[in-house]
């Protein structure tokens, strides 16, 4: 009877058009497009280019300082100021009229540069030019060496070599990017996927006043308790492990800078399946958190009001953990609920297997899980929190 119970409720939620868009095809859009954001921000277009604002009088000597840097557009304003605030420049560079005089001199030039930080592409800009002229000076300065005879290493006595421990760098920056990003989205899409059924079960039979009627069948109420307990968990594993399969393949087929960071080896055989066991028990642990929140509330609005904070809890772990170093890691972050998801997979992307941080974020999730199934079944027990 409990196993009929569990196909007529997995029935009734994937023959829902609402449950599935919610819960599975609306987190791979999302997913989709978290990917080819995070993708964008790691790939630059060498084909395109940025205007530089300069005044007319700006000498051809001023433009050689950027040959070096081909995304680098110089154009001739009356105002260059002006036409970063009109949009038709990135940044704009101004300098006195005859400044490669006074360099030869051996005075002091200044070189205004102006632009808006917080545009992408004007930020790109500013870097570009300043680079070429962090160089320019250092050649005029290597040259003044040169006059008075003097070794260019006495103003540099110290040079700094910076070197990772660890971790292999070729793909630094894709695996930092694919730690943060794999653990929010699969998490993400686990708690939306659940998130519709978990109120519909409780709460919308309240609303619809057929709970009555299903605690006259000749079911007890635990049974009917694990039943769909398990077909909350079962529409949140579903979508936690489609958005795996998703992202994989999107990142194999649709990006190149992230796609860097994905690759195993050897390792993947024990890699995927840790994570597909963690994913499902994660399933498990917000089905029975979500379910308590549905059992306690009247209401399909109020379920959503209860349940909304416990869908948002996933995004903590990637602001407290987004810089946290994979050796910084401690055996509380494998025990804490929801954060251990994120410092496990973020040893795993990085292709670190320790048997003991997954048995630690393992046995923590089964304890939670006990623990809120108990609470959801003496709730379910008692008609205050069952009957309207």
């Amino acid at each position: 009877m409990f196993l009929n119970m569990y196909v007529k409720e997995m029935k009734e939620a994937l023959r829902d058009r609402r449950t599935l868009i919610l819960s599975v095809f609306l987190p791979i859009l999302l997913l989709t497009g978290l990917t080819l954001f995070y993708e964008s921000l790691m790939t630059t277009d060498e084909n395109e280019t940025y205007t530089l604002a300069v005044d007319p009088s700006f000498s051809k000597d001023g433009k050689a300082l950027l040959s070096d840097f081909p995304q680098i557009e110089v154009k001739s304003f009356d105002n260059p100021t002006k036409a970063i605030e009109e949009g038709k420049a990135a940044a704009a560079l101004q300098v006195s009229d005859g400044f490669m005089e006074q360099i030869k001199k051996g005075e002091q030039v200044t070189f205004s540069l102006s632009g808006d930080t917080y545009s992408q592409d004007s930020s790109f800009a500013l870097s570009q030019v300043e680079s070429a002229l962090t160089l320019f000076e250092k050649q005029i300065i290597q040259e003044r060496l040169q006059n008075i005879n003097t070794d260019s290493s006495l103003i540099s006595p110290l040079q700094v070599n910076i070197k990772e421990v660890g971790l292999d760098t070729d793909n630094g920056a894709s695996l930092s990017i694919l730690s943060i990003f794999l653990p929010m989205i699969i998490t993400m899409a686990i708690s939306t996927g659940a998130y519709p059924l978990a109120s519909d079960l409780f709460a919308g039979e309240k609303d619809r006043k057929t709970m009555e009627a299903l605690l006259m069948t000749p079911v007890s109420r635990g049974k009917i308790l694990v039943a769909k307990w398990l077909t909350i968990s079962s529409i949140g594993a579903l979508a936690g492990i489609v958005s795996i399969l998703v992202v994989t393949l999107e990142l194999i087929f649709l990006t190149e800078e992230l796609r860097k960071g994905f690759d195993f080896g050897n390792d993947l055989w024990m890699i995927l399946p840790t994570a597909l066991l963690i994913t499902v028990l994660f399933s498990m642990f917000m089905g029975a958190l979500q379910m308590s929140a549905s059992i306690i509330s009247k209401t399909v609005k109020e379920s959503q009001n209860y349940i909304s904070p416990i869908t948002m809890l996933v995004i903590l772990p990637a602001l407290f953990l987004g810089g946290t170093g994979l050796h910084e890691l401690t055996t509380k972050h494998f025990l804490i609920p929801i954060f251990n998801i994120f410092a496990l997979f973020k040893e795993l992307i990085y292709g670190v297997i320790d048997y003991q941080n997954i048995f630690l974020t393992a046995s923590s999730l089964i304890v939670s899980i006990a623990l809120f199934f108990a609470v959801s079944r003496i709730l379910f027990l008692k008609d205050k929190w069952v009957l309207n």
